[in-house]
């Protein structure tokens, strides 16, 4: 059930079933000796106990009595089995601790502590109580288990900044968050720097017992996506801010909060943007001086639409200030207003909405990928249900084939 909350119905495990079988449950008996046993021999017993009942994932639970080596419980990683003493099985965040494991995560510290993040399962604490308390995983986990995929924002410094809202993984449950212009994780990726993600810790939901920096923006640092432990590096509330000087040689990395609504459903504006290529202010007009071009480095899919008859957002680029964007950057963002520069709105007329004097359409045949290799097709880009969202932020495909990607409605 933890699993099933934290993943927004993801993964749910179900009891197996077969012969001696009772709610998932088989009870291996031998005649061998298990005081002092290794648990992983302890293990094979069971295993070789339950031959023949098909299952996804096994967990062993041995007698107290059996050696663990120092710990109480392990699991495999990645993979799909998972080994407890008998007194901690039951208890709801070890079970999800070792499950993690499974999915191929390492575990979480704080401060040097290899357990010590209190925000994620994959830290030490709990409860220790067959109750359990909910919280789930923090934001390196959460990218990493891409149950909140569509939600997810990566924005590399030294060459973008970004200004943007953040909300906890319960408005995705109760369906309260916004349509565009917000997101659940944001990963900061710079060449040679380790990754950040941050979260809006909101303590709602499936983690609404989170056991510290509840409602806070927390920044956690993992060099690779899975495979290694992560870091707690802050905790921020509204109006503080986290720094990291030289960041990928583009002066001093700031992730700042402006603004936090810890109400129903909750949410938190951030910023994020490095000194050396550009500097952001909470109370910034989002006024601009230049009016959007192409970018002289992208040739364009599709031409600038005009405002009349068939309309789509052009699949290059435009700048202003010295900044490329694309109207995929323009949909994700909570800048209502940017559309009202008419400049822009003709550039995108799908994304701010201006269907009501063109009519959008999907590009008949194929289109060039920026690659220059490889060519697509809007039947392509959702002909498989599970990748059809994946591939629709690709700006150019998104561009291309706003009816096939569900940006509008021919």
């Amino acid at each position: 059930m933890r699993y099933d909350d934290c993943s927004n119905g993801a993964l749910i495990f179900e009891p197996a079933t077969g012969t001696n079988v009772t709610n998932g449950i088989i009870t291996v008996n031998t005649g061998e000796n298990l005081n002092g046993m290794g648990w992983k021999s302890c293990g094979n017993i069971a295993t070789k106990g339950a031959s023949g009942i098909s299952r996804d994932h096994t967990m062993v639970v041995c007698p107290d009595v059996v050696d663990f080596g120092g710990a109480v419980a392990w699991g495999s990683r990645p993979g799909s089995y998972t080994w407890y003493k008998s007194r901690y099985a039951s208890i709801p965040e070890m079970q999800m601790h070792e499950i993690g494991h499974n999915l191929g995560h390492h575990h979480s510290g704080k401060d040097g502590y290899t357990y010590g993040d209190p925000t994620c399962v994959m830290g030490g604490y709990g409860s220790w109580t067959d109750e359990g308390i909910n919280y789930c995983f923090n934001a390196a986990k959460t990218w990493a288990n891409k149950w909140y995929e569509s939600y997810h924002v990566m924005i590399d410094p030294t060459s973008e900044t970004h200004d943007g809202t953040l909300v906890g993984i319960n408005a995705v449950k109760d369906g309260t968050i916004a349509e565009a212009g917000q997101d659940v994780v944001l990963k900061i990726a710079s060449s040679a720097e380790t990754d950040l993600y941050v979260m809006f810790n909101r303590k709602a939901g499936a983690n609404n017992e989170v056991i510290q920096y509840g409602d806070q923006v927390v920044i956690t640092e993992q060099y690779r996506e899975t495979g290694a432990s992560s870091s707690w590096q802050a905790s921020l509330s509204s109006g503080e801010e986290y720094t990291q000087s030289n960041w990928g040689a583009s002066g001093t990395l700031t992730v700042k909060v402006c603004s936090l609504e810890a109400g129903s459903p909750g949410s938190a504006r951030v910023l994020v943007y490095a000194t050396g290529y550009a500097t952001l202010s909470c109370d910034s007009s989002y006024s601009y001086t230049n009016s959007p071009t192409v970018a002289t480095d992208v040739s364009p899919t599709v031409e600038t639409p005009a405002f009349v008859g068939d309309c789509q957002d052009s699949a290059s680029k435009f700048s202003w200030n010295g900044m490329d964007k694309t109207c995929k950057f323009l949909a994700r963002k909570r800048y209502s207003n940017w559309c009202r520069i008419e400049a822009l709105a003709e550039f995108c007329p799908v994304t701010c909405r201006k269907q009501s004097q063109c009519t959008c359409y999907d590009t008949g045949g194929v289109f060039q990928m920026p690659n220059g290799k490889n060519q697509r097709s809007c039947r392509w880009a959702n002909n498989k249900p599970f990748l059809a969202e994946k591939r629709c932020r690709n700006n150019i495909i998104r561009s291309n084939c706003p009816i096939a990607c569900g940006v509008c409605q021919g």
